[in-house]
């Protein structure tokens, strides 16, 4: 049960960084060549906003909102479940 619970973390995890990354990729290779570096400084909230706005329809930004507030949901659950366990 534990295992199952660490890898569906991971897995919410990794698309959550997977996501962030492919954003501020697609955001970098649209900028002049002297703002090249630009996006990587920026808060991931703010790139989901540009992003958004520069590829209407897109799914990555709310995949990566809908990833975080799962990883919360989860790290809640487990936490309620260990104290559960331990009374």
């Amino acid at each position: 049960m534990f295992v199952a619970v660490i890898l569906v973390v991971a897995t919410v995890v990794i698309l959550q960084i997977l996501s962030e990354i492919t954003m501020r990729v697609r955001l970098t290779a649209r900028e002049a060549r002297s703002e090249k570096l630009l996006w990587w400084g920026k808060g991931g909230d703010e790139v989901a906003t540009m992003y958004r706005e520069i590829f209407p329809g897109t799914w990555l930004p709310t995949l990566r909102n809908i990833a975080f507030y799962t990883f919360i949901a989860l790290c809640v659950v487990v936490l309620a479940f260990l104290a559960l366990k331990q009374s």
